[in-house]
């Protein structure tokens, strides 16, 4: 089912996808006001999602048929395909016998999905979106690989895996594991710098960033936060990680979560900005393609938070609809420019 005001695919404005997993729907959003563009119901549990501009196409994950990570019943094998100029659902990609997608991002070529699966143990699989099917998948030996990132060639795909010590790297023209990064509490939000010449990956049960080489797979600096951080990304123009704090204790059954917090570390120089209070569980992190706006999801207030990153304080907060999860900036109205740039956030949980 969709809603939408009149006209409102054929706006000017930059726009906002917001997954929200609990509600079992898609917004779409004024990047600028937050106010509802369109809305649209989708299969239960949706989290992560990524975008093809060429094609004006949303591609979503959905991860569980109910509960949440370590905390379900069954599982979903679904990646749904979504037209954004239209704004309705096209068709679903079944991808048995894989199952739990979380993570997303789509090759520079725009013909390929990497998505990370809970499936086989915990694996990293290549979905052709010619012929929407797998045509690839690799274990990446680690119970949860979560959010994932791709280096902006499209070589080398990292996946955070919560549960286990260690990133994966993966070699995506062989789907081959190529290596694996220290990291001793697992991790969740990763993100790869735009010249690629690093990852930002968040710790998992400690207060930790870490920055990874890209050319050495090695940890070359460790940053200390507050507490753990949660999910992260980078500015289009390099200079800044964006990131959010929730501190998520898996082996818990109902955790109680707190404020969350928004942070920015100097890319450069490495130096942390101020803690910005947002709303509980700050689940995801996007940033606007001019580099200039930071949009935070917070799964348990049901909100979106905008935050100016050259005053560095919150803009705007709205209510959206229940469980905010992924989130995705559409720069160009999708509907009329084939070459919009899209910034899309790495996550799921």
């Amino acid at each position: 089912m969709v809603s939408a005001e009149p006209g409102t695919n054929a706006g000017i404005e930059p726009r906002l996808l917001v997954i929200n997993t609990e509600g079992n729907s898609v917004e779409l959003l004024d990047a600028s006001s937050l106010k509802q563009l369109a809305q649209l119901n989708v299969r239960a549990m949706p989290h992560e999602a990524a975008v093809d501009p060429r094609r004006q196409l949303a591609y979503v994950c959905i991860t569980y048929e109910d509960g949440f990570y370590n905390h379900y019943e069954n599982a979903s094998h679904f990646l749904e395909v979504l037209s954004l100029d239209e704004f309705r659902h096209l068709r679903s990609i079944d991808l048995s016998p894989h199952w739990g997608p979380h993570g997303i991002a789509l090759s520079p070529d725009l013909g390929t999905a990497l998505i990370t699966c809970e499936s086989g143990g915990g694996e990293l699989i290549a979905v052709d979106l010619g012929t929407e099917t797998v045509v690839g998948s690799v274990s990446v030996g680690a119970h949860g690989p979560h959010w994932m990132a791709l280096t902006p060639d499209g070589v080398k795909a990292y996946t955070a895996n919560k549960e286990d010590p260690f990133v994966t790297v993966v070699d995506v023209a062989s789907m081959t594991v190529t290596g694996r990064i220290d990291t001793p509490y697992g991790t969740e939000g990763i993100a790869a710098s735009p010249d690629g010449s690093r990852v930002f990956v968040a710790s998992q049960q400690s207060p930790h960033l870490y920055v990874v080489d890209v050319v050495s797979d090695r940890v070359e600096a460790t940053i200390d936060v507050a507490e753990g951080p949660g999910a992260v990304t980078v500015t289009p123009d390099g200079r800044q990680v964006l990131f959010t704090t929730f501190n998520f204790p898996v082996w818990e059954d109902d955790p109680e979560l707190g404020q969350g917090f928004f942070q920015t570390l100097d890319a450069k120089s490495l130096e942390l900005g101020p803690r910005i209070a947002v709303g509980r569980f700050p689940l995801n992190v996007a940033a606007s393609a001019d580099s200039t706006t930071a949009y935070v999801s917070n799964y348990k207030d049901n909100t979106v938070s905008i935050i100016d990153l050259h005053a560095l304080e919150v803009s705007t907060t709205m209510p959206v609809r229940e469980g905010p999860h992924g989130i995705v900036h559409v720069e160009t109205p999708v509907a009329h420019s084939p070459s919009a740039r899209i910034v899309a956030s790495d996550a799921s949980n």
